[in-house]
C-alpha cells in the first residue's frame, strides 16, 4: 500500500472502502471505536482492517415526520450517504471527519479519535 499521508483524499476514501468491502461477516469483530453522541445515537465507528484503522460513518441529511416522537426508533445507520475514511493522517490531511446521527451533523477529530483507541476507549462519547 502507498505511504498514507501521499494518497490524495479520494484514494484514502476508495482504500477504506475497498478495506471495509474485504471485513465482511466479521465486521463486528473488527470494531475498535464505537462513537456516540449525548443521547446513545450511532455515530460513527472506527473499524481494524489490513489498511490500517478505518472511520465509518453516515452523512446528510435525515429527515423526520411531524409525528416522530423522541423515544421513536428513526434507524439512522440505514439512511444518510456512507462515508469512509483511512483512520491516519498527516499535518496535510483534514483532521475533521463528518458523521452524523439524529441529533444532527458532527465533525469528529482525527486525533482524538486515535488518542480513544490508543487510550483502549471502547465508545467514544460526544458531549
Amino acid at each position: 500500500m502507498a505511504n498514507v499521508p501521499n494518497l490524495p483524499g479520494d484514494e484514502r476514501q476508495r482504500i477504506a472502502r475497498q478495506a471495509l468491502d474485504e471485513l465482511s461477516g466479521r465486521r463486528d469483530h473488527s470494531v475498535v471505536l464505537r462513537v456516540r453522541c449525548g443521547r446513545g445515537h450511532h455515530v460513527a465507528e472506527v473499524l481494524r482492517t489490513p489498511s490500517g484503522p478505518v472511520f465509518e460513518s453516515r452523512t446528510g441529511l435525515r429527515a423526520h415526520g411531524s409525528r416522530d416522537r423522541s423515544d421513536t426508533g428513526h434507524n439512522a445507520s440505514r439512511r444518510g450517504t456512507a462515508y469512509a475514511d483511512l483512520l491516519a493522517g498527516d499535518e496535510f490531511t483534514d483532521d475533521l471527519l463528518p458523521a452524523n446521527c439524529e441529533c444532527g451533523a458532527h465533525e469528529l477529530s482525527r486525533t482524538d479519535l486515535s488518542r480513544a483507541i490508543a487510550g483502549n476507549v471502547r465508545t467514544f462519547q460526544l458531549p
